[in-house]
């Protein structure tokens, strides 16, 4: 991958210079911020594809009996189970691929609850997160980006 970045910055470069001696130094500066651009978003590309995990959210449908988990990462869920507190309700949805959601009707009506849900990540390892679970509370959280991305979660 180094030996690409190289690639990409000595075309560029090349680009540049071209433009600088055959045309106009203006022309130059546009060439050199398209170019930066393009190799930017190529070190994006890579970066996302490098961290692949997968971001599980769970949250309760406005009729406050529905539980939705969603898989909103960018790598699939292996073994996800979900875990409602205080009802004593488990269940066992299986895989969960990226951008996918699984909903889960409860037999009654839940107030105030809590789903912890638990999945196997790509590399083994087990991870759970807790999520409150009521049909009063707003549960976005305007400051989580669209996309994970350059590892911005912990580890």
């Amino acid at each position: 991958m180094h030996n690409r970045r190289i690639v990409y910055l000595g075309v560029g470069l090349l680009a540049v210079l071209l433009t600088w001696f055959l045309v106009d130094s203006a022309a130059a500066s546009i060439v050199f911020v398209i170019a930066g651009t393009l190799i930017i978003c190529l070190e994006i590309s890579e970066d996302a594809a490098r961290h692949l995990h997968p971001e599980i959210f769970a949250s309760i449908h406005d009729d406050a009996q529905t539980v939705i988990v969603e898989n909103l990462g960018t790598a699939p869920a292996i073994s996800v189970n979900v875990r409602i507190i205080p009802e004593d309700i488990r269940y066992e949805i299986g895989d969960l691929a990226p951008d996918t959601t699984h909903s889960y009707e409860l037999p009654a009506m839940v107030r105030e609850a809590k789903a912890a849900v638990s999945w196997v990540k790509k590399d083994g390892t087990r991870k759970e997160k807790i999520f409150r679970l009521s049909g009063y509370a707003d549960e976005s959280d305007p400051l989580r980006p669209t996309f994970p991305l350059f590892s911005w979660k912990e580890k």
